[in-house]
Protein backbone atom coordinates (compact mmCIF):
# COMPACT_ATOMS: atom_id res chain seq x y z
CA UNK A 1 0.00 0.00 0.00
CA UNK A 2 1.25 3.13 -1.17
CA UNK A 3 1.59 5.93 1.40
CA UNK A 4 -1.04 8.43 -0.72
CA UNK A 5 -3.64 5.61 -0.97
CA UNK A 6 -3.45 4.52 2.99
CA UNK A 7 -6.19 5.28 4.84
CA UNK A 8 -6.70 7.34 7.99
CA UNK A 9 -7.68 3.95 9.98
CA UNK A 10 -4.94 2.26 8.50
CA UNK A 11 -2.60 5.39 9.05
CA UNK A 12 -3.52 5.71 12.23
CA UNK A 13 -3.31 2.43 13.39
CA UNK A 14 0.51 2.14 12.07
CA UNK A 15 1.29 5.26 13.44
CA UNK A 16 -0.16 4.18 17.01
CA UNK A 17 1.29 0.70 16.92
CA UNK A 18 4.72 2.07 16.83
CA UNK A 19 4.46 3.71 20.32
CA UNK A 20 1.85 1.73 22.38
CA UNK A 21 -0.47 5.36 21.72
CA UNK A 22 -3.72 2.91 21.21
CA UNK A 23 -3.98 2.97 25.14
CA UNK A 24 -5.14 6.03 25.12
CA UNK A 25 -8.66 7.77 24.19
CA UNK A 26 -7.44 10.43 21.83
CA UNK A 27 -10.55 10.21 19.87
CA UNK A 28 -12.48 11.44 23.28
CA UNK A 29 -9.71 14.51 23.64
CA UNK A 30 -10.04 15.30 20.16
CA UNK A 31 -13.67 15.26 20.71
CA UNK A 32 -13.78 18.17 23.05
CA UNK A 33 -12.10 20.76 20.17
CA UNK A 34 -13.07 22.48 17.10
CA UNK A 35 -10.83 23.42 14.31
CA UNK A 36 -11.55 27.01 14.18
CA UNK A 37 -9.99 28.99 11.48
CA UNK A 38 -10.22 32.17 13.26
CA UNK A 39 -10.15 32.94 17.32
CA UNK A 40 -11.24 36.18 18.46
CA UNK A 41 -10.78 34.97 21.60
CA UNK A 42 -6.79 33.93 20.74
CA UNK A 43 -5.73 37.09 19.07
CA UNK A 44 -7.64 35.83 15.87
CA UNK A 45 -5.37 32.66 15.84
CA UNK A 46 -6.26 29.61 13.68
CA UNK A 47 -6.47 26.81 16.41
CA UNK A 48 -8.14 23.99 18.07
CA UNK A 49 -10.66 25.35 20.14
CA UNK A 50 -11.97 23.70 23.21
CA UNK A 51 -16.03 22.76 23.16
CA UNK A 52 -17.63 23.32 26.52
CA UNK A 53 -19.71 20.47 26.78
CA UNK A 54 -21.60 18.83 29.77
CA UNK A 55 -18.65 15.68 29.73
CA UNK A 56 -15.86 17.65 28.45
CA UNK A 57 -14.45 17.96 31.85
CA UNK A 58 -15.15 13.76 32.00
CA UNK A 59 -13.18 13.44 29.29
CA UNK A 60 -10.34 15.71 30.01
CA UNK A 61 -10.06 13.93 33.24
CA UNK A 62 -9.95 10.42 31.91
CA UNK A 63 -7.09 10.67 29.64
CA UNK A 64 -5.10 12.42 32.19
CA UNK A 65 -5.62 9.18 34.33
CA UNK A 66 -5.19 6.84 31.87
CA UNK A 67 -2.05 8.52 30.32
CA UNK A 68 -0.81 8.96 34.07
CA UNK A 69 -1.83 5.32 34.39
CA UNK A 70 0.13 4.04 31.55
CA UNK A 71 2.98 5.72 32.23
CA UNK A 72 3.13 4.78 35.75
CA UNK A 73 2.53 0.91 34.40
CA UNK A 74 5.59 1.78 31.18
CA UNK A 75 7.88 2.78 34.04
CA UNK A 76 7.41 0.08 36.52
CA UNK A 77 7.98 -2.72 33.48
CA UNK A 78 10.96 -0.85 33.10
CA UNK A 79 12.16 -0.97 36.55
CA UNK A 80 12.57 -4.59 36.31
CA UNK A 81 15.25 -4.74 33.97
CA UNK A 82 17.46 -3.28 37.00
CA UNK A 83 17.82 -4.43 40.26
CA UNK A 84 15.61 -4.26 42.89
CA UNK A 85 17.71 -2.67 44.97
CA UNK A 86 21.36 -0.81 44.75
CA UNK A 87 23.86 -0.81 47.53
CA UNK A 88 25.64 2.58 47.93
CA UNK A 89 28.51 2.82 45.33
CA UNK A 90 31.67 3.65 47.06
CA UNK A 91 32.49 7.35 45.90
CA UNK A 92 35.52 6.66 43.76
CA UNK A 93 33.58 3.74 42.15
CA UNK A 94 32.85 4.47 38.41
CA UNK A 95 29.41 3.98 37.74
CA UNK A 96 29.10 5.36 34.05
CA UNK A 97 30.43 2.17 31.94
CA UNK A 98 32.82 2.50 29.24
CA UNK A 99 30.21 1.36 26.98
CA UNK A 100 27.23 4.26 28.68
CA UNK A 101 30.29 6.85 28.31
CA UNK A 102 31.32 6.16 24.51
CA UNK A 103 27.45 6.00 23.82
CA UNK A 104 27.14 9.65 25.14
CA UNK A 105 29.85 11.33 24.13
CA UNK A 106 28.99 12.79 20.84
CA UNK A 107 25.28 14.56 22.97
CA UNK A 108 28.27 15.62 25.77
CA UNK A 109 30.11 17.14 23.17
CA UNK A 110 27.52 19.23 22.13
CA UNK A 111 27.13 20.91 25.66
CA UNK A 112 31.05 20.34 26.42
CA UNK A 113 32.84 20.21 23.65
CA UNK A 114 36.93 19.24 24.23
CA UNK A 115 39.11 22.07 25.57
CA UNK A 116 42.53 22.80 24.82
CA UNK A 117 43.18 25.34 27.04
CA UNK A 118 42.84 25.64 30.58
CA UNK A 119 40.64 28.25 32.63
CA UNK A 120 42.77 31.47 34.03
CA UNK A 121 43.22 29.59 37.49
CA UNK A 122 44.95 26.80 35.76
CA UNK A 123 48.60 26.18 35.29
CA UNK A 124 49.02 24.96 31.75
CA UNK A 125 52.08 22.48 32.70
CA UNK A 126 49.40 20.10 34.38
CA UNK A 127 46.74 20.85 31.87
CA UNK A 128 46.14 17.51 30.32
CA UNK A 129 44.89 17.69 26.45
CA UNK A 130 41.64 15.65 25.27
CA UNK A 131 42.41 12.72 23.63
CA UNK A 132 40.46 12.72 20.19
CA UNK A 133 38.40 9.63 19.39
CA UNK A 134 39.62 8.17 23.11
CA UNK A 135 37.35 8.01 26.35
CA UNK A 136 39.24 10.24 28.77
CA UNK A 137 42.50 8.45 30.52
CA UNK A 138 43.36 10.64 33.22
CA UNK A 139 42.13 8.62 35.84
CA UNK A 140 43.91 10.88 39.02
CA UNK A 141 41.42 13.26 40.53
CA UNK A 142 44.08 15.97 40.77
CA UNK A 143 43.70 15.50 36.63
CA UNK A 144 42.21 18.53 34.89
CA UNK A 145 41.96 18.07 31.41
CA UNK A 146 39.98 18.98 28.32
CA UNK A 147 38.05 15.91 27.10
CA UNK A 148 34.49 15.77 26.51
CA UNK A 149 33.50 13.43 29.39
CA UNK A 150 36.54 13.78 32.25
CA UNK A 151 36.63 9.95 33.91
CA UNK A 152 35.64 11.99 36.96
CA UNK A 153 32.29 13.03 35.90
CA UNK A 154 32.04 8.92 35.88
CA UNK A 155 32.55 8.09 38.81
CA UNK A 156 30.03 8.32 41.90
CA UNK A 157 31.93 11.20 43.52
CA UNK A 158 30.37 13.54 40.80
CA UNK A 159 26.71 12.53 41.30
CA UNK A 160 27.33 13.35 45.56
CA UNK A 161 27.99 16.96 44.51
CA UNK A 162 25.73 19.45 46.57
CA UNK A 163 23.31 21.63 45.12
CA UNK A 164 24.22 24.70 47.52
CA UNK A 165 21.44 28.35 47.32
CA UNK A 166 22.95 30.69 45.77
CA UNK A 167 22.58 34.95 45.57
CA UNK A 168 22.21 36.41 41.87
CA UNK A 169 25.79 36.14 39.97
CA UNK A 170 26.80 33.11 42.41
CA UNK A 171 25.51 30.10 40.56
CA UNK A 172 28.67 29.13 39.12
CA UNK A 173 30.50 29.77 42.25
CA UNK A 174 28.55 27.34 44.27
CA UNK A 175 27.23 25.22 41.72
CA UNK A 176 28.86 24.87 38.92
CA UNK A 177 30.25 21.11 39.44
CA UNK A 178 26.80 20.25 40.57
CA UNK A 179 24.96 21.60 37.61
CA UNK A 180 27.78 19.73 35.24
CA UNK A 181 26.93 16.52 37.06
CA UNK A 182 23.16 17.30 36.28
CA UNK A 183 24.17 17.71 32.44
CA UNK A 184 25.33 13.98 32.60
CA UNK A 185 22.29 13.07 34.05
CA UNK A 186 19.97 14.42 31.34
CA UNK A 187 22.24 13.20 28.52
CA UNK A 188 22.09 9.47 30.36
CA UNK A 189 18.49 9.94 30.60
CA UNK A 190 18.42 11.50 26.75
CA UNK A 191 19.93 7.73 25.72
CA UNK A 192 18.36 5.74 27.77
CA UNK A 193 21.34 4.94 30.24
CA UNK A 194 19.08 4.72 33.26
CA UNK A 195 21.46 2.25 35.35
CA UNK A 196 23.84 4.68 36.66
CA UNK A 197 21.71 7.43 37.84
CA UNK A 198 19.01 4.80 39.36
CA UNK A 199 23.08 3.26 41.14
CA UNK A 200 23.44 7.00 42.37
CA UNK A 201 19.57 7.74 43.93
CA UNK A 202 20.93 4.22 46.58
CA UNK A 203 22.91 7.53 48.26
CA UNK A 204 20.91 9.01 50.41
CA UNK A 205 22.28 12.36 50.06
CA UNK A 206 21.08 11.91 46.24
CA UNK A 207 20.55 15.77 44.97
CA UNK A 208 18.43 15.00 42.05
CA UNK A 209 15.11 15.03 43.71
CA UNK A 210 16.14 19.18 43.87
CA UNK A 211 17.39 19.72 40.28
CA UNK A 212 14.04 18.49 39.25
CA UNK A 213 13.59 22.50 38.44
CA UNK A 214 16.00 24.91 39.46
CA UNK A 215 17.55 27.98 38.40
CA UNK A 216 20.44 30.70 38.40
CA UNK A 217 18.93 32.83 40.82
CA UNK A 218 14.75 33.83 41.65
CA UNK A 219 15.43 36.45 38.70
CA UNK A 220 15.57 33.96 35.70
CA UNK A 221 13.04 31.55 34.74
CA UNK A 222 13.93 27.79 36.12
CA UNK A 223 15.45 26.14 33.33
CA UNK A 224 18.07 23.91 34.27
CA UNK A 225 16.54 20.69 35.76
CA UNK A 226 15.40 17.65 34.28
CA UNK A 227 11.38 18.47 34.39
CA UNK A 228 12.42 20.30 30.84
CA UNK A 229 12.74 16.67 29.36
CA UNK A 230 9.71 15.15 30.48
CA UNK A 231 8.09 18.62 29.40
CA UNK A 232 9.21 18.72 26.01
CA UNK A 233 8.46 15.01 25.81
CA UNK A 234 4.98 15.53 26.82
CA UNK A 235 3.94 18.53 24.89
CA UNK A 236 5.12 17.01 21.56
CA UNK A 237 3.86 13.71 22.09
CA UNK A 238 0.43 14.42 22.73
CA UNK A 239 0.33 17.60 20.14
CA UNK A 240 1.24 14.93 17.34
CA UNK A 241 -0.72 12.77 18.43
CA UNK A 242 -3.96 14.87 19.10
CA UNK A 243 -3.02 16.34 15.23
CA UNK A 244 -4.15 13.04 13.64
CA UNK A 245 -7.75 13.34 14.76
CA UNK A 246 -7.58 16.46 12.62
CA UNK A 247 -6.71 14.79 9.18
CA UNK A 248 -8.68 17.95 7.66
CA UNK A 249 -5.18 19.60 8.41
CA UNK A 250 -2.97 17.58 7.05
CA UNK A 251 -4.92 15.26 4.23
CA UNK A 252 -7.29 16.90 1.49
CA UNK A 253 -8.63 14.01 -1.22
CA UNK A 254 -5.48 11.80 -0.19
CA UNK A 255 -3.40 14.68 -0.61
CA UNK A 256 -1.00 15.81 1.88
CA UNK A 257 -1.75 19.34 3.10
CA UNK A 258 0.20 21.31 5.72
CA UNK A 259 -2.65 23.16 7.44
CA UNK A 260 -1.62 21.74 11.08
CA UNK A 261 2.04 23.38 10.92
CA UNK A 262 0.05 27.21 10.65
CA UNK A 263 -1.45 26.22 14.14
CA UNK A 264 -0.71 28.07 16.63
CA UNK A 265 -0.98 25.24 19.52
CA UNK A 266 1.60 23.38 16.91
CA UNK A 267 3.40 26.36 15.74
CA UNK A 268 3.85 27.19 20.24
CA UNK A 269 5.02 23.76 21.16
CA UNK A 270 6.98 23.43 18.78
CA UNK A 271 8.79 26.90 19.48
CA UNK A 272 8.86 25.83 23.44
CA UNK A 273 10.73 22.54 23.22
CA UNK A 274 13.31 23.98 20.43
CA UNK A 275 14.22 27.65 22.15
CA UNK A 276 17.38 28.18 22.81
CA UNK A 277 19.28 30.91 25.51
CA UNK A 278 19.04 29.32 28.78
CA UNK A 279 22.02 28.20 30.28
CA UNK A 280 21.05 24.09 29.45
CA UNK A 281 19.10 23.45 26.49
CA UNK A 282 20.00 19.57 26.32
CA UNK A 283 16.17 18.96 26.36
CA UNK A 284 15.70 20.36 22.87
CA UNK A 285 18.15 18.19 21.52
CA UNK A 286 15.88 15.02 20.73
CA UNK A 287 13.61 17.32 19.12
CA UNK A 288 15.47 19.93 17.12
CA UNK A 289 16.92 17.32 15.85
CA UNK A 290 14.10 15.82 14.70
CA UNK A 291 12.43 18.97 12.93
CA UNK A 292 15.34 20.48 11.47
CA UNK A 293 15.58 23.63 14.23
CA UNK A 294 19.00 24.97 14.58
CA UNK A 295 20.05 26.55 18.12
CA UNK A 296 19.18 29.74 18.88
CA UNK A 297 16.13 29.96 15.85
CA UNK A 298 14.27 30.63 18.60
CA UNK A 299 15.26 32.00 21.46
CA UNK A 300 13.96 32.70 25.14
CA UNK A 301 13.78 36.74 24.61
CA UNK A 302 11.98 36.99 21.28
CA UNK A 303 11.80 40.30 19.33
CA UNK A 304 11.10 40.02 15.44
CA UNK A 305 13.60 39.93 13.05
CA UNK A 306 11.21 42.34 10.51
CA UNK A 307 10.41 45.11 13.36
CA UNK A 308 8.04 46.73 10.61
CA UNK A 309 5.59 43.62 9.61
CA UNK A 310 4.81 43.27 13.18
CA UNK A 311 4.80 46.29 15.15
CA UNK A 312 1.08 46.13 15.31
CA UNK A 313 0.96 43.21 17.93
CA UNK A 314 3.95 45.08 19.63
CA UNK A 315 3.87 48.20 22.01
CA UNK A 316 6.27 50.61 22.64
CA UNK A 317 7.54 50.61 26.48
CA UNK A 318 7.53 54.68 27.27
CA UNK A 319 8.80 53.94 30.69
CA UNK A 320 11.90 52.37 29.78
CA UNK A 321 12.43 54.54 26.94
CA UNK A 322 12.52 57.42 29.52
CA UNK A 323 14.63 55.81 31.62
CA UNK A 324 17.06 55.41 28.80
CA UNK A 325 16.67 59.21 27.53
CA UNK A 326 17.88 60.07 31.37
CA UNK A 327 21.02 58.22 30.90
CA UNK A 328 20.22 55.41 33.44
CA UNK A 329 22.43 52.21 33.28
CA UNK A 330 19.54 50.15 33.79
CA UNK A 331 16.62 49.71 31.40
CA UNK A 332 14.55 46.54 30.75
CA UNK A 333 15.63 45.71 26.47
CA UNK A 334 13.78 42.66 25.46
CA UNK A 335 16.39 42.75 23.05
CA UNK A 336 18.86 41.32 24.36
CA UNK A 337 19.66 38.80 27.07
CA UNK A 338 20.09 39.97 31.07
CA UNK A 339 23.96 40.00 31.30
CA UNK A 340 25.22 37.54 34.40
CA UNK A 341 28.59 37.94 36.17
CA UNK A 342 27.91 34.25 36.26
CA UNK A 343 27.99 34.11 32.48
CA UNK A 344 31.59 35.53 32.44
CA UNK A 345 32.97 33.20 34.31
CA UNK A 346 34.14 29.97 33.17
CA UNK A 347 31.29 27.60 33.20
CA UNK A 348 29.65 25.00 31.02
CA UNK A 349 29.64 26.52 27.07
CA UNK A 350 29.17 24.48 23.97
CA UNK A 351 31.05 25.43 21.17
CA UNK A 352 27.39 27.01 19.28
CA UNK A 353 27.64 29.03 21.95
CA UNK A 354 31.03 30.22 21.63
CA UNK A 355 30.34 31.17 18.48
CA UNK A 356 27.56 33.28 19.04
CA UNK A 357 29.81 35.13 21.72
CA UNK A 358 31.91 35.69 19.23
CA UNK A 359 29.13 37.01 16.85
CA UNK A 360 27.54 38.94 20.02
CA UNK A 361 32.09 40.84 20.34
CA UNK A 362 31.75 41.46 16.76
CA UNK A 363 28.69 43.14 16.91
CA UNK A 364 29.38 45.34 20.29
CA UNK A 365 32.54 46.29 18.53
CA UNK A 366 31.11 47.64 15.63
CA UNK A 367 28.36 49.52 17.69
CA UNK A 368 31.02 50.94 19.77
CA UNK A 369 32.64 52.54 16.48
CA UNK A 370 29.61 54.27 15.53
CA UNK A 371 29.60 57.68 16.93
CA UNK A 372 25.63 58.24 16.69
CA UNK A 373 23.17 55.48 16.85
CA UNK A 374 19.92 56.41 14.45
CA UNK A 375 17.13 57.87 16.83
CA UNK A 376 14.61 55.31 15.18
CA UNK A 377 16.44 52.36 15.64
CA UNK A 378 17.08 53.43 19.46
CA UNK A 379 13.34 53.50 19.65
CA UNK A 380 13.04 50.48 17.86
CA UNK A 381 14.59 48.46 20.57
CA UNK A 382 11.99 49.70 23.11
CA UNK A 383 8.84 47.64 20.87
CA UNK A 384 8.25 44.93 22.82
CA UNK A 385 5.64 42.00 21.65
CA UNK A 386 2.96 41.89 23.55
CA UNK A 387 1.84 38.47 22.15
CA UNK A 388 3.82 36.01 20.19
CA UNK A 389 1.71 35.67 16.75
CA UNK A 390 1.20 31.93 16.72
CA UNK A 391 -1.03 30.59 14.40
CA UNK A 392 -1.17 34.02 12.74
CA UNK A 393 1.79 33.31 9.94
CA UNK A 394 2.38 30.11 7.98
CA UNK A 395 5.17 27.86 9.12
CA UNK A 396 7.82 29.55 7.26
CA UNK A 397 7.05 32.76 8.31
CA UNK A 398 7.07 30.94 11.69
CA UNK A 399 10.28 30.23 11.41
CA UNK A 400 12.06 32.99 10.14
CA UNK A 401 10.29 35.36 12.79
CA UNK A 402 12.94 36.09 15.56
CA UNK A 403 15.95 35.17 12.78
CA UNK A 404 15.78 34.20 9.05
CA UNK A 405 16.72 30.15 8.85
CA UNK A 406 19.35 30.55 5.52
CA UNK A 407 19.91 27.57 3.57
CA UNK A 408 19.12 23.98 4.91
CA UNK A 409 20.94 20.80 3.04
CA UNK A 410 18.68 17.84 1.67
CA UNK A 411 20.46 14.32 2.16
CA UNK A 412 20.09 14.96 -1.45
CA UNK A 413 21.98 17.70 -1.40
CA UNK A 414 25.28 16.28 0.29
CA UNK A 415 25.23 13.34 -1.78
CA UNK A 416 25.82 15.74 -4.64
CA UNK A 417 28.43 18.15 -3.27
CA UNK A 418 30.29 14.91 -2.02
CA UNK A 419 30.09 14.20 -5.50
CA UNK A 420 31.33 17.65 -6.90
CA UNK A 421 34.42 16.95 -4.45
CA UNK A 422 35.18 13.92 -5.45
CA UNK A 423 34.67 14.68 -9.35
CA UNK A 424 37.52 16.94 -8.46
CA UNK A 425 40.44 14.27 -7.37
CA UNK A 426 39.19 14.59 -3.30
CA UNK A 427 39.41 11.28 -1.61
CA UNK A 428 35.64 10.35 -0.13
CA UNK A 429 37.44 10.67 3.30
CA UNK A 430 38.65 14.53 3.12
CA UNK A 431 35.53 15.10 1.31
CA UNK A 432 34.02 13.98 4.32
CA UNK A 433 36.12 16.41 5.95
CA UNK A 434 35.70 19.15 4.16
CA UNK A 435 31.81 19.29 4.64
CA UNK A 436 32.07 18.68 8.32
CA UNK A 437 33.73 21.32 8.79
CA UNK A 438 31.41 23.34 6.53
CA UNK A 439 29.21 22.42 8.91
CA UNK A 440 27.58 21.12 5.36
CA UNK A 441 24.53 18.64 7.33
CA UNK A 442 21.28 17.96 6.62
CA UNK A 443 18.59 19.26 9.40
CA UNK A 444 16.09 16.90 10.93
CA UNK A 445 15.69 13.08 10.43
CA UNK A 446 12.34 13.64 8.38
CA UNK A 447 12.38 12.48 4.78
CA UNK A 448 10.19 15.39 3.96
CA UNK A 449 11.93 18.24 6.20
CA UNK A 450 9.66 20.01 8.47
CA UNK A 451 6.80 18.27 8.04
CA UNK A 452 6.45 15.30 9.97
CA UNK A 453 2.81 14.12 10.04
CA UNK A 454 3.60 13.80 5.76
CA UNK A 455 2.81 10.27 4.69
CA UNK A 456 6.10 9.26 4.05
CA UNK A 457 7.26 10.23 7.27
CA UNK A 458 5.29 7.45 8.99
CA UNK A 459 8.40 5.69 9.88
CA UNK A 460 10.59 8.52 10.93
CA UNK A 461 7.59 10.08 13.39
CA UNK A 462 6.66 6.84 14.77
CA UNK A 463 10.61 6.36 16.08
CA UNK A 464 10.41 9.97 17.19
CA UNK A 465 7.11 9.51 19.14
CA UNK A 466 8.20 5.86 20.66
CA UNK A 467 11.30 8.11 22.30
CA UNK A 468 9.66 11.05 23.62
CA UNK A 469 7.50 8.85 24.99
CA UNK A 470 10.02 6.98 26.42
CA UNK A 471 11.25 10.28 28.30
CA UNK A 472 8.51 10.38 29.80
CA UNK A 473 8.79 7.05 31.25
CA UNK A 474 12.33 7.62 32.08
CA UNK A 475 11.85 10.44 34.16
CA UNK A 476 8.79 8.82 36.13
CA UNK A 477 10.56 6.08 36.54
CA UNK A 478 13.93 8.65 38.38
CA UNK A 479 11.39 10.47 39.87
CA UNK A 480 9.46 7.19 41.31
CA UNK A 481 13.14 6.44 42.31
CA UNK A 482 13.37 9.07 44.96
CA UNK A 483 9.79 8.78 45.89
CA UNK A 484 10.76 9.85 49.12
CA UNK A 485 11.79 13.31 47.80
CA UNK A 486 9.76 14.35 45.34
CA UNK A 487 5.99 12.97 43.99
CA UNK A 488 6.39 12.62 40.37
CA UNK A 489 2.96 11.22 39.74
CA UNK A 490 1.90 14.83 40.72
CA UNK A 491 4.34 16.76 38.93
CA UNK A 492 4.28 14.79 35.81
CA UNK A 493 0.54 15.19 35.90
CA UNK A 494 0.53 18.94 36.36
CA UNK A 495 2.59 18.96 32.57
CA UNK A 496 0.09 16.96 31.32
CA UNK A 497 -2.56 19.84 32.34
CA UNK A 498 -0.25 22.70 31.52
CA UNK A 499 -0.15 21.43 27.77
CA UNK A 500 -4.01 21.53 27.33
CA UNK A 501 -4.10 24.49 29.51
CA UNK A 502 -1.12 26.58 27.65
CA UNK A 503 -2.04 25.49 24.22
CA UNK A 504 -5.70 26.25 23.91
CA UNK A 505 -6.11 28.41 26.57
CA UNK A 506 -8.73 31.60 25.51
CA UNK A 507 -10.84 33.99 26.70
CA UNK A 508 -14.58 32.48 26.74
CA UNK A 509 -16.65 31.84 29.43
CA UNK A 510 -15.67 28.72 31.45
CA UNK A 511 -12.40 27.92 29.02
CA UNK A 512 -10.34 28.16 32.55
CA UNK A 513 -12.64 25.71 34.24
CA UNK A 514 -12.82 23.19 31.50
CA UNK A 515 -8.93 23.21 30.60
CA UNK A 516 -7.23 23.55 33.73
CA UNK A 517 -10.02 23.10 36.52
CA UNK A 518 -11.22 19.75 35.09
CA UNK A 519 -10.23 17.20 37.85
CA UNK A 520 -10.36 19.82 40.56
CA UNK A 521 -12.80 18.69 43.80
CA UNK A 522 -16.23 20.20 43.74
CA UNK A 523 -17.24 22.23 46.77
CA UNK A 524 -19.19 20.03 49.07
CA UNK A 525 -22.73 21.88 48.80
CA UNK A 526 -22.35 21.96 44.78
CA UNK A 527 -24.10 19.39 42.44
CA UNK A 528 -21.78 16.98 40.74
CA UNK A 529 -21.75 17.56 36.78
CA UNK A 530 -23.26 13.92 35.30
Amino acid sequence: MSPTNITLNDYIHKFNMAHYAEKLPWEALASIFELRRTNPCQHGAYNLHALIQPDSKTKLANFVQIFMQSVADDAAQQRKQYPEKYDVPDENEVIISDEAATKIESTVWRWHPEEYWPDDDDDIDVFKQPTAGKLCPHIDESDKCGCVLPFRERKMSAFQRQQIPNDCYEFDTYNLESFRNVEVVKTLILHGEMDPILRSCAYEGSHLAKWWEHQECQCISAALGWRRICEHGIKMYMILNLLRYFPQTWDENRSPVDDYRKLKAYQQAVRWCTESGYKSDIATYPHRDFLGIRKNQFRCYPRPFDLSRWKHVMRFDQCCFERYQKGLTYFDDSDYEPITKSSEKPGIKSREESDDDSEAESSDESSDESEEEDPEEVRNRFYKLEFYPYGLMSYEDFLNFEKPMGFQPLPSDIKHVRWILCQQGLPVELSDCILEHADYTPRGRLPVPGKPLHPQCTDELGRYLEHCWQLIVRCYMLGHELRDKMDIEALVREEVKDFVYELFKCECDGAYELLYGFDAEPPEDSEVES
